[in-house]
C-alpha cells in the first residue's frame, strides 16, 4: 500500500488524532499564541503596576466554586501580579463558600517569599452581605480573628489597617450583579472587578461613570492579563488550545478545498 493510499484510508482517524494533540498540547508545553488584549484588561494591569512595594491592597473573593473557571482564574491573575509587586494583601469574602477558593488561588500561583501575617492575611468570611460590607468599610478591623483563628492584634500586617482609606486598591470577583459593592466601596478607593464574560456589558456603565475603575472579563480576561505579566496560567493555556484548534480547523478548510478543486479539475480533464 502506497503512502497516498494509506492517508486516504485513514484520513478521518488522523484528523481526529491531530485535533486531540493540538487541543491537549498547550496544557503540557508552556507557550503562548498571540492574543489581542482588551483595553479594560490593560487598564487593570497598569493600575496594579503603579503600586509600590508595601502598599496595602484589599482583595475580596465573592463567588462560589462553580464560577472558578470564569472568575477564579481572573482573580488569580490579578493576585499573582500583586505578589509580583510585593504589596501587602488583605483577603476577605462576603460569600460563605469563597474563603477556600482564596486558599486554592494561593496554591496555584507563585507567592515568592511572601510570609503569612506579614505580607498577606486571610480574614475570611464576613456575614451579612451588604450589611457586612458597610460594617467592614466603617471598620476594617471588625473581625477579631483571621480565617485560622489568630487574633488580628498579633498579626503584623494588621498594625497598619485602621481605615478603608489605608488601602490603595480594592479588587473583587463576583457574578453579574455588582450594585452592593459599588454602593459600599465606590468613591473610597479604586476598584478593579473580575466578572464573567456575560456580565461584562452590564458593568461598562459603571466604568464609564468612573465609579468602577475597570473590569476583567472572565477566563479570556485572565488569559490577557497572564500575557501582560508573563505568566502561562490555566486560562492562557485554555485560550491557546482554543486558538490552535481554530487555526487547525482553518487549515483543514483550506486543504480540503484545494483537494476538492484539484479532484474536480482532474475529472474534467478525463
Amino acid at each position: 500500500m502506497s503512502l497516498k493510499e494509506w492517508f486516504k484510508r485513514n484520513e478521518r482517524p488522523l484528523i481526529i488524532l491531530i485535533l486531540l494533540v493540538v487541543s491537549i498540547l498547550p496544557f503540557y508545553i508552556p507557550f503562548s499564541v498571540p492574543l489581542p488584549t482588551y483595553h479594560y484588561t490593560t487598564k487593570a494591569y497598569e493600575k496594579v503596576d503603579q503600586l509600590n512595594q508595601g502598599d496595602l491592597v484589599l482583595v475580596s473573593f465573592d463567588f462560589d466554586p462553580g464560577s472558578w473557571v470564569e472568575i477564579g482564574t481572573a482573580m488569580s491573575s490579578v493576585v499573582q501580579h500583586l505578589f509580583q509587586k510585593q504589596v501587602r494583601i488583605v483577603f476577605i469574602s462576603f460569600t460563605a463558600a469563597a474563603p477556600p477558593l482564596i486558599e486554592r488561588a494561593l496554591k496555584e500561583i507563585d507567592i515568592g517569599d511572601a510570609k503569612y501575617g506579614e505580607d498577606y492575611i486571610i480574614l475570611g468570611f464576613i456575614p451579612g452581605f451588604e450589611t457586612g460590607m458597610a460594617s467592614f468599610v466603617s471598620n476594617p478591623r471588625i473581625l477579631e480573628q483571621d480565617y485560622y483563628g489568630t487574633t488580628i492584634d498579633k498579626i503584623p500586617i494588621m498594625d497598619d489597617v485602621h481605615s478603608i482609606t489605608d488601602f490603595k486598591l480594592f479588587t473583587f470577583g463576583c457574578i453579574t450583579w455588582i450594585d452592593p459593592w459599588m454602593r459600599q466601596f465606590s468613591g473610597k478607593l479604586p476598584i478593579i472587578l473580575s466578572i464573567d464574560a456575560a456580565g461584562m456589558p452590564l458593568v461598562i456603565p459603571w466604568i464609564d461613570s468612573g465609579q468602577l475603575y475597570t473590569a476583567i472579563r472572565g477566563a479570556r480576561g485572565s488569559a490577557e492579563y497572564d500575557m501582560l505579566i508573563g505568566r502561562v496560567g490555566p486560562a492562557l493555556r485554555l485560550m491557546n488550545a482554543g486558538s490552535l484548534t481554530g487555526i487547525y480547523a482553518f487549515l483543514l478548510v483550506i486543504v480540503g478545498n484545494i483537494i476538492f478543486l484539484r479532484e474536480r479539475a482532474r475529472r474534467r480533464n478525463e
